[in-house]
């Protein structure tokens, strides 16, 4: 017969290690089932690895979930505070860049390292290569059994077994499969926080270049999200900071529900203004500047033949030729057709409807000792620690296992 726990955790990530710690400092006995070799990989590899584990303005209002309330009652019991809080009494010093919070050493190692020290503290088992494929319950205990055979029994179980994203890391959306045998619908999950695909000459043309813009996302011509940041021209598309920041919903329309009318807008002179970029072309253009060097001085040189190109397009008087360079460079369309895949997604849109889970407890309304939490359910935030806060929220919270 196989050891029985109060609580077994599927998934040794973010959220299954804030339950174990959450159940095991409750004097529940605790094992921790983990697909890879060892807990927190993609831990490790968060903000570069640096870990960017909160944010100060974690809130309801970032993420967008089927279930808004859930999100709310998991904030309200364990907020920004309660995170700062719970990784200082882990003994762990944290920094702020803005509103994001970073370990004090920069290093994504310390963050798990206090994490394990804490979780080898209260007693927690920890079961290494152990493939979930099936979760059994009846009347009085609940089974995890894995795929070559191995069981855990225990009193309950925290599902934490995250989403697709960066798969070599952990998680391989397996915890899908999982709940959905046990009658739970899985919102079709989608990468977010990803590369854009993009057929576009001007791709090829910037292909390496990095530069600060404005990107808007849009579906049927309708504005979804606006970022500012790094934009990074690919061969296949759209990379940096603004473009993963607005391709949530894009991902959505494309990989979801079959859309082709996706683009994005970019403005790549947000810090001049309309009527102050058309005078700055005008005077260039009535000065006789060549084409190519139009843009000298406010966009990297590879703009030039970009710019250039452009200008063999346009003709009549230099006022006009300005104002619509002008209109180019502030609001250039490029069509999107697709996203890179879930090896470089950061995050899933996506995963178990967050309606039918319990929004105070986390315990599924399907079954009584059966609890959810972290990216596996339909919670999604913005990049800036807001997922990572919801990880160690939604875990400790998970974790109480009432």
């Amino acid at each position: 017969m196989p050891r029985r726990f109060d609580v077994a955790v599927v998934g040794g990530g973010a959220a299954g290690l804030a339950a174990a710690i959450s159940a095991g400092r409750r004097g529940r006995t605790v094992v921790v089932c983990e697909r890879l070799a060892r807990s927190g990989k993609k831990i490790l590899a968060t903000g570069g690895g640096r870990c960017n584990l909160s944010n100060s303005g974690l809130s309801a209002a970032c993420f967008t979930s089927t279930s808004p309330a859930l999100v709310r009652a998991v904030l309200g019991r364990f907020g920004p505070e309660e995170v700062g809080g719970f990784f200082r009494g882990l003994g762990l010093e944290l920094s702020a860049e803005g509103s994001r919070i970073f370990p004090a050493t920069n290093q994504a190692a310390s963050v798990l390292k206090v994490l394990e020290l804490e979780v080898r503290r209260l007693g927690v088992a920890f079961e290494p290569g152990f493939e979930a494929v099936a979760l059994e319950f009846d009347s009085s205990s609940a089974r995890v059994v894995a795929g070559n055979g191995r069981r855990v029994e225990a009193g309950a179980v925290v599902l934490a077994a995250g989403g697709k994203a960066y798969p070599a890391l952990g998680s391989n959306g397996s915890g899908y499969l999982l709940a959905r045998r046990l009658g739970h619908r899985v919102v079709e999950p989608v990468p977010s926080a990803v590369p854009l695909l993009v057929r576009d000459r001007l791709c090829h043309l910037l292909q390496g270049q990095r530069l600060r813009a404005v990107v808007t996302a849009t579906v049927g011509g309708r504005p979804v999200a606006t970022a500012e940041g790094e934009l990074l021209f690919a061969a296949y598309g759209l990379s940096g900071t603004a473009a993963l920041d607005v391709s949530e919903g894009l991902s959505v329309a494309l990989n979801r529900e079959g859309r082709t009318d996706a683009a994005v807008r970019v403005d790549f002179v947000p810090f001049l203004a309309r009527r102050a970029l058309d005078s700055r072309l005008l005077k260039r253009l009535k000065a006789g500047w060549p084409a190519e060097d139009l843009t000298a001085g406010l966009l990297p040189e590879k703009f030039g033949p970009v710019v250039a190109a452009t200008l063999s397009t346009l003709s009549g008087d230099p006022a006009a030729t300005a104002g619509r360079l002008s209109d180019a460079l502030k609001s250039w369309t490029l069509r999107v057709h697709g996203t890179r895949g879930w090896n470089e997604s950061e995050f899933t849109c996506g995963g178990i409807d967050a309606r039918e889970v319990d929004p105070m407890t986390l315990r599924s309304k399907f079954r009584d000792r059966l609890y959810l939490a972290g990216e596996i359910l339909d919670v999604q935030g913005p990049r800036g620690g807001f997922n990572l806060g919801w990880a160690w929220a939604s875990g400790a919270v998970a974790g109480l296992v009432e």
